[in-house]
Order: structure tokens, then sequence, then C-alpha cells
């Protein structure tokens, strides 16, 4: 695809272009402008201010795209802050995204349509695989990154209706399987008492059913768990030890027998609703992972708040276990899922959203907090065009501000008979601009997105050739 050619030819021609312009300040182009006395000198100084503002600003903008459509005036004709650069490659934009090595950074795509927002991923995607580091991607039914992933990694599994049932207990310890559940349930149901029932359950289930499934266990009459603990002992199916055991973790839990079933139940309708009745195609989680693939879950809509708890439980478990993997969310509502900061925290991650700020409010975690601990860790942030005010509000003010030298200069001649006069006006002076106004993410065009990098910043069509 080309895309380390023309990279750092970009941004990197962006600093050689302004390295002479570092020594600039206002100060010093207002004296200078003092002491010119020729047209050229002082079209050299607005040069001279020109390159200041563009290295300060680290701004770049390709050919092709409509000045006025980015509104990158300050609303004066004469402070024009569009700076164009040549590139002969036809994906400029993920040339930049692509970023000058092959190691998955962390990258929020925010804005626009699915199928850009699905583009700008593509990176992601392929440095992950191209380094042997396997990706899980948890999304709600977006077929266009499933058909992404498939074209863009080694390997791949797709957990959905038409895909994988996710078998979440294969080859997991009793412990870790009532671990996992235990830590699904509500805060308010999650007690030592039903956590005692859930193990109850897992004995006696693995010693008839030979496995576990959200569907076996849900269908299992809890209410005679006792009585089929009994008739097991007296078939020979349980020694005394093991009888004593399992029916101690049964009388236990009694008393929560009802919350564990509605538990149970909801889980099992949730799984169900988004990979129907589990046949013989089950996921393989463990491994997919050591083939160092890809696994797209689908989580369905974002009311599916028990089995989104349950896949990132899991996960959790994976990373405690010592399995490394880069994770994708896309369209998961953030602040919804206390432990997605701590699925995300220490390894490379993706989230792409049609709204990345709205995603952070209506938890238990909201605001500039958990803004800026997802964002801190961020490469690369690509923004689309964005519907919300306050959104575009948001990201302008984490793109930054630079100092703009604006210059005021005129002069006035007066050659009449016997009285000639000269005067000269002039002001140059420093002020705090945002580097990307709010009003240019709320005006991008289809495709065209601004793309924040450690380098810079580059609006450029996103585009797959």
């Amino acid at each position: 695809m080309g895309w380390f050619g023309n990279t750092m030819g970009i941004m990197g021609g962006v600093a050689r272009g302004a390295t002479s312009a570092s020594m600039w300040t206002g100060n010093m182009i207002y004296t200078a402008l003092q002491n010119a006395r020729t047209k050229k000198e002082i079209r050299a100084l607005y040069k001279h201010a020109s390159d200041a503002n563009f290295q300060n600003r680290a701004v770049a903008v390709l050919p092709g795209i409509s000045k006025q459509q980015l509104l990158l005036t300050s609303g004066e004709p004469d402070d024009n802050d569009v700076y164009d650069y040549q590139s002969q490659s036809g994906t400029a934009a993920l040339d930049y995204i692509w970023g000058e090595t092959n190691t998955p950074n962390s990258v929020i795509v925010s804005g626009g349509q699915n199928r850009e927002r699905v583009c700008a991923l593509i990176p992601f995607v392929h440095k992950a695989q191209a380094e042997n580091i396997p990706v899980i991607a948890l999304h709600t039914g977006n077929t266009d990154l499933e058909r992404m992933i498939q074209n863009h990694s080694r390997d791949c599994e797709f957990v959905s209706r038409k895909g994988c049932f996710y078998d979440v207990f294969r080859g997991i310890p009793v412990d870790d399987i009532a671990f996992l559940l235990y830590e699904t349930m509500p805060s308010d149901t999650a007690t030592p008492a039903a956590e005692s029932l859930l193990r109850a359950l897992i004995e006696v289930l693995l010693l008839t059913d030979g496995k576990i499934t959200l569907h076996n266990l849900a269908a299992f009459p809890l209410i005679s768990l006792k009585n089929k603990i009994d008739s097991m002992q007296k078939g020979g199916l349980l020694s005394d030890d093991e009888y004593d055991e399992i029916n101690h973790y049964c009388m236990a839990g009694s008393s929560d027998t009802d919350a564990v079933r509605i538990f149970l139940n909801r889980l099992n309708r949730q799984s169900e609703a988004i990979y129907g009745k589990p046949l013989s195609n089950f996921s393989n989680t463990k491994r997919m992972l050591n083939q160092k693939g890809v696994i797209a879950i689908d989580v369905g809509s974002s009311g599916n708040e028990l089995l989104v708890s349950l896949v990132l439980n899991h996960l959790l478990l994976l990373q405690s276990q010592g399995k490394e993997f880069a994770v994708l969310l896309d369209s998961i509502p953030i602040s919804r899922h206390e432990k997605i900061c701590d699925l995300l925290r220490g390894h490379p991650y993706a989230i792409s959203s049609q709204d990345f700020v709205s995603s952070l409010f209506g938890g238990e975690q909201r605001g500039d907090d958990l803004f800026s601990e997802i964002t801190g860790n961020v490469n690369t942030t690509v923004l689309f065009r964005h519907a919300s005010g306050t959104t575009c509000q948001k990201w302008s003010e984490h793109l930054g501000k630079y100092r703009k030298i604006r210059i005021r200069y005129n002069i006035s001649q007066n050659n009449a008979f016997m009285n000639t006069s000269n005067s000269r006006g002039m002001s140059v002076d420093e002020t705090d601009e945002p580097r990307i106004r709010a009003e240019t993410l709320g005006k991008l065009a289809d495709g065209l997105a601004c793309i924040h990098s450690i380098d810079g910043i580059l609006i450029a069509e996103v585009k797959d050739s």
C-alpha cells in the first residue's frame, strides 16, 4: 500500500520547512518591521511570521481541500491559517495514522460514518498482526469492521449469530468459572451465598453434562439441585467426600436461589439474543490467542450489560494468566463499564465511536478525569465530522493552542509639491489560538479527518486504496 513511503514526507517536510522560523517571535518581527525599507523585506517578514505560526501550530492540509470549508481562518481575510503541503501518496491519511514504526500504538477514532471509522482502524489491526500481537475486538454488530478484520488479519474468528457461539467457559477450571459468574452478577446480588450456590451447580453440571455453557446453567432447575446431589450420591456418582463438599456449597447458598436463577436466566437471554441457540460451532478464544489471530466478539446493543460484563471479566482473567493481546472497542459506551479501563491499562488499544466524548458520560465514572485517563495513553486521534458542538469544543481544547503572530502594517506616502511626508503604521502581537477550531470539526466533509499524532496535525481524506 505504500504506507511507509510518504509518511514522513508529509510532516517531515513540515519540520524542515519551519526550522528557520523557530527563532522568530512577535517582538523580533516587530523590530525587523521598524527597520524594513523595501516591500521585499516586508514580504519576507510576513513569510517568517507565517512559518513561525505553522511550526507552532504543526498543522498540514493536503492540496485540493477547500480552505473555506475547513474554516481555518479567524474570520478576517488577512488571517489565513491554511498551509498546503504536497504529497504523492494516494492514502496520505492512512500513512500518517500508520506512523514511523510497526508498533501498534493506541488510537481513538471518533465521529463521521461507520465505514470511515473502520478504514481509520486498518493500521491498528494490520500493525498488531504484523507484530504477532493478537487482537480482541468488541463491537455492537459492526459488519464493516468484521469485513475489514477478515482482509487484514492472518486468522480470525467471529463470535456472532452468523459466526461462533460464545463458549466463554472452554478449558476454564471450576474455581475460575465460579469467579467469572460471581464477578458478573449485579453488585446487589453478588453475595458469598450466591457464589456457593453457583459452585455447587457447576460441579453438578460437570459431572452430568461434562461441560459448562450459559445455556445449561440457565436451564438447570435450581429448586431441585439438592435432590439432584442426593440422587447422584445414591447412584455412586459422588464419593462421600465429594458429596459433603458439594452439598455444603448447595446448603450455604440456598437462601439466594431466586437471585442466582434470575441472574442466569437474564444472562442466557442476552447471550441467545446475540448468538442464537448454542450449536456445534463454538468459539475457542485461547486457540485464537495462541495463533496470534483476531477475535471479533459481537456484544449486541449497549443494553446487554450482563453479557458485556462477562466478556470483560473473561478478558481480564486471560490477562491475569499472562495472555497478551491488543483491544479494539467499537461503539461500546465506556463509562458504563468500569472494568474497561482495567482492560485497556498497559496494553495497546483502539477505541472507535460515533461520539467518543458522549460515551464517557452516563456511568459511575464520567467527565474530565476519565477523558484524561483514556486519552493520556493515545498516540493518534482521528476526528471526523461531529454534530455535537460540545464534542467539537472538547476535542478542540484537547488538541491545544499555539502562539499566533499577527501583523498589521501599512505605509502612507505623500509627495505633494514642497511637502513630502511618509507615515508608517504597524502592530505585531501574539495571541493564543486553537490549533484546530471547534467549527472546523463540525464542518469537515465526508471522508475528511483531523488526525492528531505526536508530530502534529494533518487534515486529509481517509481512504483505503
